[in-house]
């Protein structure tokens, strides 16, 4: 939607931040960056480096994020201007397990469905204040996005 109106944005998938084995600890990351935690804070600091050079000011990070203050930490720690809006798409246990049995499958796939519900359960129990919370049961990836959308007033702001 935001490309057919126009509007520049960047996508990242916050898992593919991360996605190294082993995965680097402070010490190994210190001479990189002193004081970085973790090594998804340095490589969204060099991605957004990269895209705001090219004069992007719209980042789009998807991914589950159940510690919402820690993850705004080193958000802020890699993109320091950041305004961070949360968005938290919530569906039922009903639909949380036909999406899991479409896309889980081999040997991990009963421990991802116990973490996924585990996980939903938790972040459903937890406060929203300042977040935008988008229910999905029964409802369209291009549905969801306009609401989305709607509610962050991406599509009629520019810059």
């Amino acid at each position: 939607m935001l490309a057919e109106a126009g509007i520049a944005h960047v996508a990242i998938e916050s898992d593919e931040l991360d996605r190294v084995f082993p995965k680097p600890g402070a010490e190994e990351l210190a001479p990189l960056a002193p004081g970085a935690r973790d090594v998804s804070q340095l490589n969204l600091a060099a991605l957004w480096g990269t895209y705001r050079a090219l004069g992007h000011t719209r980042l789009i990070m998807s991914g589950v994020m159940l510690h919402v203050g820690f993850d705004k930490s080193w958000i802020l720690a890699a993109i320091p201007d950041a305004r961070i809006t949360v968005v938290r798409l919530r569906a039922g246990d009903e639909t949380l397990l036909e999406r899991l049995d479409r896309r889980e499958t081999g040997a991990g796939r009963d421990a991802q469905i116990e973490r996924s519900l585990r996980q939903a359960k938790r972040m459903t129990d937890e406060p929203v204040s300042g977040f935008i919370v988008v229910e999905t049961d029964d409802r369209t990836p291009a549905e969801l996005a306009g609401e989305v959308l709607g509610k962050t007033n991406w599509l009629s702001t520019l810059g």
